[in-house]
């Protein structure tokens, strides 16, 4: 079985790999096929939609994953997928926003083409939309009937005009050179498969060109696309007490990862390192509890702003007939947030920083509005949000093109801090508050759980792998797992590894209380979608608890 994978794998190598690049034609199938919608869709005595839209999503990638010094996927992956977004009512009242009853209509669909062939393209677009047309129609009627027992419930309109754009935005392709991708990943991996007491490792590399090809009913068009280079390595061990433990490198790049950082001795020296560190753990007893300061180191930091300021904008519009508040964040406008000398911008059209092509960059968002730069905080007051066609707020209804994947969503967020300090002045604050607090050790988080890297794993003991808390109260968020956890011992300084500690839920008001922030921008990029340049944090005072649940037994036999 394994020289089949090998004989497949070799085939496509040697036939190479080079995206294709975007093609118009499918943008004039995409139009054609929405005008007709628009004429003719509509059932007797009903109406038909007032907006549709169509964006088709075509990921053309490549992928390689290498265990124990054999490579046994190395093949492309192409992938298309299209979004329908179709409304019948009024820009005032349609079937959105609202959560109510079953609506068991039909659910006709035909796959989507993965070559361009038109017509095979506008018949699964057919069946997409009758199907979403004749559903909407069943909802309007149950939003109706909601309504109309709710008065004053439907305060705001359900969607917006906005400009009608004709757009592209066009990244270079820069094919990978599989052959070399292929001996790299099979390389490395035989430098894992000597540490025996290791229960799976796996490196992996991926390519990704995706084009989003968007037509909508108003008239705006746009062709977008994006590039994606990675090396993904993950390790998995079982501790003495049957924990599993884990860690990973990932590296990634939008035009093209450098020679340097993906040599094979850099990354063999790498994965040395991540090796010793978790042959120190796996031999360590877990902690149980900690309550004191908190660094969150490098892109660490970003993380947690991903997580308390950046994931909440996605959906800041509650449905109705759901029973909730309104979202906690809008309803902080104007209030602080983060400490006083803090403030955020995302910046959309940065695209380089330190020589880095940055993910989070784009020229306009997936409703075909063009990016602006916004506000997120100044002077620690939360000021504006990610907006797009979907009024949040009776005020104003104005867009600012940052809506994308789905809800508001990030570009490239960049802080600006007032009086911050050096890399070594965190640490040695980390020490003084621990100190303070009557603590024997300040703890340091330097990564948290990527989804990515953890999906490599296949071994049945990464289900047990903890992956993040739960966060249920208003003004609450919920943090990854952190894999890189050290005690930064508070009299020498020395830093040791440790493991079995998790975060509780986070209070919003624990960000107000950032004792200090580092002098250097960290990136993070997490799964290539956008990016946060943030300097290191230190908390004051956080909680963290240990597992809970059963470990796994430990094997019978070493």
């Amino acid at each position: 079985m394994r020289f089949l994978f090998w004989m497949i794998a070799a085939a496509s190598v040697a036939m190479g790999f080079t995206p294709k690049p975007p093609d118009t034609l499918l943008i004039r199938a995409m139009q054609s096929e929405l005008h007709r919608s628009m004429d003719s869709l509509r059932l007797k005595g009903q109406e038909g939609p007032y907006f549709l839209s169509y964006m088709l999503w075509d990921v053309q990638g490549y992928r390689i994953e290498a265990s124990m010094g054999a490579v046994e996927t190395a093949n492309p992956e192409p992938l298309r997928l299209v979004d329908v977004d179709l409304r019948v009512g009024s820009y005032e009242h349609d079937q959105s926003q609202y959560v109510g009853g079953f609506v068991g209509g039909p659910r006709l669909s035909a796959p989507i083409p993965q070559g361009n062939d038109t017509l095979l393209l506008r018949q699964a677009l057919w069946a997409q939309t009758d199907a979403r047309y004749k559903v909407a129609l069943e909802q309007l009627t149950q939003k109706q009937s909601f309504l109309a027992s709710h008065h004053g419930m439907d305060a705001l309109p359900d969607w917006s005009k906005q400009k009608v754009l004709q757009q592209q935005d066009i990244d270079p392709i820069i094919p990978p050179d599989t052959g070399v991708w292929v001996e790299l990943c099979r390389k490395l991996s035989g430098v894992l498969a000597d540490y025996g007491w290791l229960s799976e490792s796996r490196v992996g590399y991926q390519y990704f060109y995706t084009t989003f090809y968007y037509v909508d009913s108003e008239g705006a068009t746009y062709i977008q696309s994006l590039q994606e280079n990675a090396l993904l390595a993950a390790l998995l061990c079982q501790a003495q007490d049957g924990a599993p433990l884990w860690d990973y490198l990932r590296i990634a790049a939008r035009d093209s990862l450098s020679k340097k950082s993906v040599s094979f001795e850099t990354l063999q020296d790498s994965l040395k390192a991540l090796v010793q560190r978790m042959d120190k753990l796996r031999q360590s007893p877990p902690v149980g509890f900690y309550r004191g300061p908190v660094l969150f180191a490098g892109s660490a930091a970003g993380e947690v702003v991903q997580h308390t300021l950046l994931d909440p904008q996605n959906r800041l519009r509650a449905p109705l007939g759901e029973n909730t508040e309104q979202p906690f964040l809008l309803s902080l406008q104007g209030r602080k947030y983060l400490p006083d000398n803090f403030s955020v911008r995302d910046v959309p059209g940065m695209r380089r920083y330190n020589d880095k092509e940055l993910f989070g960059s784009y020229a306009f968002d997936h409703q075909g509005q063009t990016a602006e730069d916004i506000s997120l905080v100044e002077n620690g007051r939360l000021v504006d949000f990610y907006r797009g066609k979907l009024p949040l707020q009776s005020e104003s209804s104005r867009e600012n093109g940052h809506w994308r994947y789905g809800g508001g969503f990030p570009g490239v967020v960049k802080f600006d801090v007032s009086g911050t300090v050096s890399e070594q002045s965190l640490l040695d604050s980390l020490k003084a508050r621990a100190h303070d607090e009557g603590t024997p050790f300040g703890l340091r988080v330097s990564k948290f759980t990527d989804d990515e890297a953890l999906r490599l794993l296949r071994h049945p003991l990464a289900q047990s792998i903890p992956t993040g808390g739960f966060a249920a109260a208003r003004g609450t968020f919920s943090l990854p797992a952190p894999v890189t956890l050290d005690a930064v011992d508070d009299n020498t300084g020395e830093i040791i590894p440790l493991r079995g500690l998790s975060f509780n839920a986070l209070d919003s008001k624990s960000l107000r209380d950032i004792a200090a922030a580092g002098d250097v921008l960290h990136v993070l990029e997490p799964q290539a979608s956008f990016s946060v340049l943030c300097p290191s944090l230190l908390f004051s005072l956080l909680d963290l608890g240990g597992s809970r649940q059963t470990q796994p037994h430990l094997p019978l036999l070493p």
